[in-house]
């Protein structure tokens, strides 16, 4: 009798092959990795760049929709599971240790992992993407990133941060907004690309950015001091790897000087100094992308799918640090949140 696992292997190796992907996932179960350790299904190499909530929720997201697909990681699937600790140069590296394992499919959690992956996994790896704002400047494709418009071993969600959004929601508190703060590092593909979003939404709303460029997390701290200088009248934040590790200190400088601080990260509303948040559910992000994954394990191509982009924000405000810095909340605003920390 025909054994259904490696039935199932055979169609996808044949699958993927045709289209010109020649993949290993056919070849996993019985292999091993990280110096001998045993593994079980495809081992997927999954990379983010940081430790931090945002991209772990993503990645606990894409894990869960691969479990109750049954894909349970140590069973039916191996997870090989790396952070870059902020640093660009390490998600090349991370790459060529997963192409050396190899690994038989890649998760690239935020644009700079799939800048990497670009540059070093072959075509015969599949590539799933999320939390990523710019998979363009990653070079995965052309908007909108529909079949036949991007690479054909790629495939992912789009969550460009609703920083336009943000904008209207530190407006809608403040009506007579004109001046806000931002922090982001240039050197980072997805943060130069949501600067320029956030700069023409604001253009168009008549309200000034005030940027300080900073390389890194390190930097942060000075940087929100140096705009508390300057006498802006909110901090706001986007999609940048160097905030994201030090958004605490950008609160601190919020709480000091009574700065009202809006953030894209739903998380950061337990931080005492953020005001508001409007962005993506990562959870959301991470089960779209999983279910991608889902389908390429079950023997269809990529060069098949469109990328998918998120269409759902949440609302989160803080009325604990209104109170702290003197800011009233509008009643409606806040009947309306998702979630409201008092």
């Amino acid at each position: 009798m025909d054994d259904p696992l490696m039935s199932l292997r055979r169609r996808q190796f044949l699958t993927l092959s045709a289209a010109g992907l020649g993949s290993s996932l056919a070849l996993a179960a019985c292999g091993r990795f990280g110096g001998g350790q045993p593994r079980k299904g495809p081992l997927i190499g999954m990379l983010q760049m940081v430790d931090a909530p945002p991209p772990n929720l993503t990645r606990k997201g894409f894990e869960e929709a691969l479990a109750a697909a049954g894909f349970r990681n140590g069973e039916t699937v191996t997870f090989l599971q790396k952070d870059a600790a902020g640093e660009l140069p390490n998600t090349t590296l991370v790459m060529q240790q997963f192409l050396a394992e190899p690994v038989d499919m890649v998760l690239a959690v935020g644009t700079p992992p799939l800048q990497a992956a670009m540059k070093v996994m072959p075509a015969s790896v599949p590539v799933i993407f999320c939390y990523c704002s710019n998979p363009w400047g990653a070079g995965a494709g052309t908007p909108p990133g529909g079949v036949g418009q991007h690479r054909p071993n790629v495939v992912g969600t789009i969550g460009t941060n609703p920083v336009a959004e943000e904008l209207d929601l530190a407006r809608e508190i403040n009506p007579a907004l004109k001046t806000v703060g931002l922090i982001f590092n240039p050197g980072e593909p997805n943060s130069e690309y949501e600067a320029k979003i956030l700069g023409k939404a604001a253009q168009a709303r008549g309200i000034t950015v005030v940027q300080q460029a900073v390389a890194n997390s390190g930097e942060v701290l000075q940087a929100a001091q140096a705009l508390a200088e300057k006498k802006v009248e909110a901090f706001v934040k986007i999609g940048d790897y160097a905030t994201i590790q030090a958004f605490s200190s950008i609160c601190k400088v919020g709480l000091e000087n009574r700065i009202p601080v809006y953030s894209v990260d739903p998380p950061d509303i337990e931080l005492p100094g953020c005001l508001a948040v409007i962005g993506w559910n990562y959870r959301d992000d991470g089960l779209a992308a999983g279910r991608l994954a889902v389908r390429v394990l079950k023997g269809e191509s990529p060069a098949k799918m469109a990328f998918e982009p998120l269409t759902k924000t949440d609302l989160l405000v803080s009325e604990a640090t209104a109170r702290a810095i003197g800011v009233t909340l509008p009643p409606a605003l806040v009947e309306r949140a998702n979630q409201v920390v008092r």
